[in-house]
């Protein structure tokens, strides 16, 4: 009876590890792509980069540019981007190349494969911005940086 129990109990522990192993490891092998064109009228370049990614595990690479549209309004651009995915994997702009509560959230990575636009939120000092970041918000841990110059 004592050995029925345990063999339940370890086999109720395998099940949940094993859940929780395929929850936080399944956005690892999933590829999401884009192909979106450069928006009408943002054919100004403010800033662009070459994105690096941490270290071989958490790998980006493409560029990254600051295009505006002459009238206030701005986007970031990625192209030919690809990046390692993650749980929960977001983009940042920062003043340096270390994420911080402060940088301006541009939200999720919408494609780890391709070239697509991201709106910056109206308001955003770009002149401040140095680098754009990918950043896993549930582990804290920064997976990317494109130093924009």
């Amino acid at each position: 009876m004592h050995g029925t129990r345990t063999r339940t109990t370890i086999i109720a522990l395998l099940v949940v590890a094993s859940a929780a192993g395929a929850w936080l490891a399944g956005p690892l092998f999933l590829v999401t792509r884009a192909n979106a064109p450069v928006p009408a009228g943002f054919e100004t370049v403010v800033k662009e980069g070459t994105w690096a990614g941490r270290d071989d595990f958490h790998f980006a690479s493409g560029s990254a540019r600051i295009l505006t549209d002459g009238r206030g309004a701005y986007v970031l651009r990625l192209e030919a981007f690809r990046v390692q995915n993650g749980p929960d994997i977001e983009l940042f702009l920062s003043s340096d190349a270390a994420y911080d509560a402060s940088d301006v959230v541009l939200g999720d990575v919408p494609a780890t494969d391709g070239s697509y636009n991201v709106p910056i939120p109206a308001g955003t000092d770009v002149s401040a911005v140095t680098h754009a970041l990918v950043y896993c918000v549930p582990f804290h841990v920064l997976f990317a940086t494109a130093a924009l110059a």
